[in-house]
């Protein structure tokens, strides 16, 4: 189980990364106008917000240490670079 909860945080952060590159537009149009994104940084935000509510969950059910949890952001980090200037827009 905690292999596949490792699995399911990189994922949820690759799926964030992955978000800087769809159509905003396509992603608003189904959304109420209240739900709406106003800018692609703050899709990329709601999911890497997600992303990290789903590695707190994990650490507190103690599938995920707090060594595992530094070493998958650090990856996340290294791998996607462009996502802090995203999350400073």
């Amino acid at each position: 189980m905690r292999e596949r909860a490792i699995e399911l945080i990189r994922d949820a952060y690759e799926i964030a990364a992955k978000m800087k590159n769809v159509d905003l537009d396509a992603i608003n149009a189904p959304r109420p106008a209240k739900l709406r994104y106003s800018s692609q940084a703050d899709l990329v935000r709601d999911f890497i917000d997600s992303a990290g509510a789903i590695l707190d969950f994990a650490g507190k059910l103690g599938l995920v240490n707090q060594d595992e949890a530094i070493a998958i952001l650090r990856e996340t980090g290294s791998a996607h670079p462009e996502l802090d200037d995203w999350l400073r827009t």
